[in-house]
């Protein structure tokens, strides 16, 4: 298995089946991160509201929940009341933001998940079935048998790797629709920017795990 001549490649196979399996988690953190900076921010609800506090001709506000003056249209539209005929589409899209922000968040985060559970089940059944051949696979193939469980474990992996792909694809998919049609009344310039970010880090996010099966490869064929 492990020996002390191939210890660099050894880690970086391992780094590799690490990569495959948890990058998508690693990636829609990512995108959460960017989307908290793009849609329903703090600077924006603050902009908004010291706009609603002008038009009442508020110097200050006394006895407000904050946290749920930025969580709750309800709430927000009972404490500017007075200020809602003229500020109601501006308020409308702060808070859809919020919404969009959060149904966009969650389809890519099932997906991930799913992504992640097919190859945690997949690397559970292999080793259930060959027990230690998965460590002789990724860290020492060329001393494993033809009686061994390497062509089981190459299936596996690639049907693992089959409904990755098909996973991927699906959140791309889902995540065009939640944005082009799911998620309405909000600042067209916004969505353009949400949509163009999520491309980004999708692509990115899709090389991942090549990234990841290089790696394992390097280990199992160039050493």
């Amino acid at each position: 298995m492990i020996k002390l001549e191939t210890i660099v490649t050894d880690v970086l196979s391992a780094v590799g089946l690490a990569i495959i399996i948890l990058s998508p988690l690693i990636f829609s953190s990512i995108q959460r991160k960017i989307l908290n900076q793009r849609l329903h921010t703090r600077v924006d609800g603050e902009k908004l509201f010291e706009k609603l506090k002008y038009d009442l001709k508020l110097s200050k506000l006394t006895g407000v929940d904050k946290r749920r003056l930025y969580m709750d249209v309800d709430y927000a539209k009972t404490i500017f009341r007075g200020a809602m005929e003229y500020n109601s589409r501006e308020v409308v899209w702060y808070f859809n933001e919020l919404f969009a922000k959060r149904h966009i968040h969650s389809t890519i985060r099932k997906k991930a998940w799913l992504h992640t559970w097919v190859w945690i089940i997949t690397l559970l059944v292999i080793v259930g079935g060959s027990y230690g051949d998965i460590a002789y696979w990724l860290f020492d193939m060329q001393s494993m048998k033809p009686d061994s469980g390497i062509a089981s474990i190459w299936v596996l992996f690639f049907c693992a790797a089959g409904i990755s792909v098909l996973t991927k694809y699906l959140e791309f998919t889902k995540v065009k629709t939640v944005i082009n049609d799911e998620v309405r009344q909000i600042n067209l310039t916004k969505k353009e920017k949400v949509w163009k970010d999520y491309k980004l880090i999708y692509w990115i996010s899709c090389g991942a795990p090549i990234v990841g099966f290089m790696l394992i490869l390097l280990n199992i064929f160039f050493v």
